[in-house]
């Protein structure tokens, strides 16, 4: 079987976008949207200033990270090394797009499914070439198989220099550029400045670079596609309402083992872990693109994906939240001492999975790494804290509450002692993470990040909560436990966002 690939010349290049509009002609791709495009960077200052131009494809990598994170195998590669996408499967969750370095899947606004190149397999099965590589009028696209000695693109491969688009990420990808500007090939190499769409004036990213782009010589982007981010607030409510329900049964069952037996421990934190875990069940498949879809994630799951993982491990968290709340109902104390261990296991994986969902985000490096799962318990032990702390008022249930304040201060310290770690003192180990690091200490979110989610939501309620410890106050109880609540989802938000906010093309 073949293994195709291109060879694309940048030297040859005139940026005619000639390979754009192919392109939409022969997928009726709509306006908005691209499979392709030409980005242009200009560098220098008058007289001596040049404008480089960059075609920009789907990669179809050798090893795919979408085809990984894709939670129901829409994506898979054919026998020619071709990644292509069964649109009838797709949910629509858009996973994909943050695991793609290269920025090249997005959302059809038709059919609303992922949408992708497939370097016109419909074209490559009938012996045609690829439409973009049919129309180039100077040639500067040389289409072929790479496994084929005797073809123009393995010979170009074999003897010339070329460049591929972050090979840092490992990721395999077969097309390769001949006569790359560093500029141009690398998106965090250029400034972004303000750039015209459809009529409208878009501001350059938030993680781009901070020069002006008006400094002589400094390479700035002309031309590029608007960056998307996959990913908002929808993904902040999933993580908040789920911290709630994995930390409220993990302090339900905490309180059992340490011989709390009143109505707190056996029906309030089951009966708190039921609603919010129902929320964010919720929060997921609105969410969706193909809401109607969503059970294909366990009837076509793709087990190399955290987000089928995740279903089975949220659908475990409910049925055993459901369990403890019959179980302490029904006065069942044989059950609850059982139940101990799998719900602590089962709320533990169900918070931290999500972790290395992100991880499997290849795209953006501020999401890579283990801490994110580890401060995902944290957040979850003090989500669970907080709230269990509030009900435990209102309940008048005060002889949990020392424990709970405890546990919440211990959670909020851990949160941020991670914070200051990971995004403080460590060196970012690529310019990608720097640049998405440096929102968060001194870009858009860094209000938010010192004032929200490190003194407002960490440091005084913190404080607050060790003044507890001597006076207990009911009313100072719940305000620390909202701070600390409105501290985590500040952070999640910057998390979410910061990681998003680098440009990928």
């Amino acid at each position: 079987m073949p293994n195709y690939g291109f060879a694309i010349d940048l030297r040859k290049c005139i940026g005619c976008h000639a390979c754009t509009i192919a392109c939409k002609a022969e997928h009726q791709i709509p306006v908005g949207v691209n499979r392709c495009w030409v980005k242009t960077v200009e560098k220098g200052t008058f007289p001596d200033a040049r404008r480089f131009f960059f075609p920009v494809l789907c990669n179809q990598c050798e090893d795919a990270p979408c085809m990984r994170i894709c939670p129901t195998n829409a994506l898979f590669k054919r026998l020619d090394g071709i990644v292509d996408l069964h649109s009838d499967s797709c949910i629509g969750c858009r996973a994909c797009m943050e695991a793609c370095p290269y920025d090249q899947l997005f959302i059809d606004p038709n059919t609303r499914t992922a949408e992708k190149c497939n370097f016109c397999a419909n074209r490559i099965e009938n012996k045609l070439l690829p439409a973009c590589v049919s129309v180039c009028p100077t040639e500067c696209r040389i289409f072929g198989d790479l496994d084929d000695p005797t073809t123009e693109v393995a010979q170009i491969v074999a003897r010339e220099a070329f460049m591929v688009r972050k090979p840092e990420k490992g990721t395999g990808p077969k097309v390769f550029y001949l006569g790359a500007e560093d500029s141009v090939i690398r998106p965090e190499a250029s400034v972004r400045p303000l750039y015209f769409k459809e009529g409208q004036v878009h501001l350059r990213p938030l993680g781009s670079p901070e020069p002006n782009p008006e400094t002589p010589g400094e390479a700035r982007v002309d031309y590029d596609v608007p960056h998307v981010k996959p990913w908002g607030v929808d993904m902040v409510l999933y993580l908040l309402f789920k911290a709630v329900a994995t930390g409220a049964m993990m302090m339900s069952a905490l309180l059992w083992q340490m011989g709390f037996q009143g109505g707190l421990a056996t029906m309030g934190g089951a009966a708190l872990s039921i609603l919010f875990i129902s929320l964010t069940a919720v929060v997921l498949i609105v969410d969706l693109e193909r809401p109607e879809r969503f059970y294909y994630i366990l009837t076509r799951g793709n087990h190399r994906s955290w987000m089928v993982w995740g279903a089975y491990f949220l659908t475990a968290h409910g049925l055993l939240s459901t369990l403890w709340l019959a179980a302490g109902w029904w006065g069942w104390h044989g059950v609850l001492d059982w139940l101990i261990a799998p719900v602590l296991i089962v709320s533990v994986m169900a918070t931290s999975y999500t972790g290395f969902l992100f991880a499997q985000g290849l795209a953006r490096d501020l999401w890579q790494g283990p801490a994110a799962a580890i401060d995902l318990i944290a957040q979850s032990t003090a989500a669970g804290a907080a709230s269990m702390l509030i009900v435990a008022v209102l309940l008048g249930a005060v002889d949990a509450t020392a424990l709970l304040g405890r546990v919440l201060a211990v959670s909020v310290g851990a949160h941020l002692v991670i914070l200051v770690f990971e995004h403080l003192l460590s060196p970012s180990p690529t310019r990608h993470h720097e640049l998405a690091t440096r929102t968060i200490r001194h870009g858009a979110y860094s209000r938010l990040f010192w004032g929200g989610a490190i003194v407002g939501g960490g440091i005084l309620p913190l404080l607050m909560l060790l003044t507890l410890g001597v006076t207990f106050s009911p009313a100072a109880t719940c305000a620390a436990a909202l701070l600390a609540l409105a501290g985590g989802a500040a952070w999640e938000y910057i998390w979410v966002e910061a990681g998003q906010s680098v440009p990928l093309s």
